[in-house]
């Protein structure tokens, strides 16, 4: 297990070194566009299905996918960021197997978003290699810990109107509830 935090922190860490971490989710998914060199889309849709967000690692694109209805926006960022871990964890590098209710609103949404794909190629994509349940902790690990280093980067703007007691005791709980 610390061996996966280890990489967790170093990715991260190397989001921070080339300075691709930003308070706004949708700036750090241009940045990586940029970077990797491919479109990266964030498509806000209301699945009705049980998962709350998707990677799709396209052929010349990559979507990330997130619930729309029923979620609070800092659910919504959490699912991003989690998914941005599915894209730059090592290992990770594929999209997930889903059960079949998902895949065929997943379909749906690919046909609609890339016509030209064609339908064997979108099973393909959609079944290959599932998440294993350690690559689904260390996302989630990378997701809790994106937006804890981007709560503490924004920390002096967050407790402008806080006397320093009260920053203390809010610095106590956000260390407390830390997952």
């Amino acid at each position: 297990m610390g061996r996966r935090f280890a990489t967790v922190d170093h990715v991260l860490g190397e989001l921070r070194r080339r300075d691709f971490l930003h308070p706004d989710v949708r700036v750090v998914c241009q940045w990586l566009s940029r970077d990797r060199g491919r479109p990266l889309h964030l498509v806000p849709l209301p699945l009705r299905t049980s998962i709350s967000g998707a990677w799709l690692g396209m052929p010349d694109a990559d979507y990330i996918v997130y619930q729309s209805v029923g979620s609070s926006p800092l659910h919504q960022i959490h699912v991003i960021w989690h998914e941005i871990g599915h894209m730059l964890l090592p290992g990770h590098a594929r999209t997930c197997d889903v059960d079949p209710a998902t895949r065929d609103v997943l379909m749906k949404v690919l046909n609609a978003l890339v016509p030209n794909l064609s339908p064997a190629l979108l099973k393909r994509i959609l079944g290959r290699g599932g998440f294993t349940d350690g690559q689904e902790v260390e996302a989630e690990v990378f997701a809790g810990e994106a937006v804890r280093v981007l709560g503490e980067l924004d920390r002096p703007s967050g407790h402008r109107d806080l006397t320093e007691a009260e920053a203390q005791i809010v610095d106590a709980l956000a260390r407390e509830l830390r997952v």
